[in-house]
């Protein structure tokens, strides 16, 4: 009870009425204090699923916390979460050089040592303080190179625990690509964890193409446990029955926020000239900061039967969606996985083929299941067909499967959960030869 009432206690601070002291009153505190009684306070946030197994401790991160609930879910694993603290309090003692991604293993100024001490002290302190009541088996990240992890990694060594990350990001763009791969090669970027789970076979590419990173047999496909919840999903309704036509947003990192604007004004424009029909126009939004930013975007008058939200999640609104327009966005391989049909802006900003699109159209994979749209009128045509229920040919099951399977790992005799859990497995294995759990 004590803990709870301090966790409550600790996201008022964060969160409630005197947040905005809050911040700098725990800089304080922490400078004094040290880094032990910063990782009590981030041990107040932690998040427990109550499980018996072996006990896994995630650092937590958005999109990854996704992971992490289906791992819950489907493996016998104890996943505890730290929600809070472990950026902005190692900030206190980092230098401003070694809070940079990837590069922070660079630094060789002042106050380096002193600081990599700190937070091997923060992190042992943590995994102790997460163990009390059962042993920590392993630490799980959400990227192999935030600055943040270096503590956890030396602590993970000391106490002869591996340390893995499933990687939440799973570059598909060519461009992009190639971008990040010189990232990593300017940097010399070198991982000292044990392993790195990824969600498909470019991601894997990429690590290899670099080569220094780690070694080969560290980096293991494993797919995304997100995508899990696609198994229990009811994908039936025929695309007459589904009541929604859907935008995924793109406003920001897509490079096409001009088009964006254009397709966002057809879309507005076609759900007032629907507002009689039984269906509803769903702009599903990232987070709370995009819903701000579309509604600043759109009229105040806004029409009936359109929807903005970001709390809806894919798989509940994907299955319901007759049309679903969106661009170089992984979340077109769920709207695959929903059945539902595909448009693609390609006017403007976006495009259907080269180096920096993700869903080209001379791929034939992508040709058989996307829908090109290269103007807001044919933008208009699409959804007009779909409201009318003019869908033409079905596409095939294998059609959308081979789109699936080309972005993203789904292994088919499991799930990507288990494929987790079995290389966490491996690592504990090995870390614990003489030991049961």
């Amino acid at each position: 009870m004590l803990n709870l009432n301090l966790a409550i206690l600790l996201k008022k601070l964060r969160y409630g009425f005197i947040s905005r002291i809050w911040p700098p009153f725990a800089h304080c505190l922490i400078k004094s204090l040290g880094p032990e009684f910063a990782a009590w306070l981030s041990s107040l946030s932690l998040d427990r699923d109550g499980k018996n197994g072996p006990q896994i401790l995630c650092l937590s991160r958005e999109s990854f916390v996704k992971d992490i609930c289906e791992l819950r879910k489907k493996t016998d694993f104890s996943y505890t979460m730290v929600i809070a603290g472990f950026t902005r309090f190692q900030m206190a003692w980092m230098p401003k050089p070694m809070q940079i991604q990837t590069f922070y293993q660079n630094y060789e100024g002042i106050g380096k040592e002193e600081a990599t001490r700190k937070s091997q002290r923060y992190a042992l302190r943590l995994i102790t303080l997460a163990g009390k009541k059962r042993k920590v088996q392993a630490v799980l990240s959400a990227n192999f190179d935030y600055w943040q992890d270096q503590g956890f990694k030396q602590a993970c060594k000391i106490l002869d625990i591996p340390f893995v990350v499933l990687s939440r990001e799973h570059p598909v763009i060519p461009q992009i690509c190639d971008i990040v791969a010189d990232w990593y090669l300017k940097s010399c970027y070198r991982f000292d964890g044990a392993a790195i789970a990824v969600a498909g076979i470019s991601t894997k590419a990429l690590l290899k193409k670099v080569g220094t990173i780690c070694l080969q047999e560290q980096i293991v496909i494993t797919g995304l446990p997100r995508f899990d919840v696609w198994r229990g999903v009811d994908i039936s309704k025929s695309l007459e029955q589904r009541s929604f036509i859907t935008l995924l947003t793109f406003t920001q990192g897509y490079f096409a926020d001009n088009t964006f604007k254009e397709v966002l004004r057809t879309f507005c424009e076609a759900a007032r000239s629907h507002q009689d029909k039984p269906v509803r126009f769903l702009i599903k939004t990232k987070d709370l900061n995009d819903s701000i930013t579309i509604k600043r975007l759109i009229s105040k008058d806004i029409p009936s039967n359109l929807i903005c939200d970001h709390d809806i999640d894919l798989f509940v609104a994907l299955p319901e969606s007759r049309l679903v327009i969106n661009y170089n966005s992984l979340s077109l391989v769920e709207a695959a996985m929903a059945r539902a049909t595909i448009a693609i802006p390609a006017w403007g900003e976006c495009k259907d083929r080269g180096s920096d699109v993700m869903y080209p159209i001379d791929n034939p994979k992508v040709a058989r299941v996307a829908n090109f749209v290269y103007s807001e009128q044919q933008l208009r045509d699409i959804i007009d067909v779909s409201i009318e229920k003019k869908f033409g040919i079905p596409i095939s099951e294998a059609a959308y499967t081979q789109l699936v399977n080309e972005y993203v790992y789904i292994p088919s005799a499991t799930t990507c959960s288990a494929e987790v859990a079995a290389l966490l497995s491996r690592y504990i294995l090995l870390a614990n030869k003489d030991s049961e759990w």
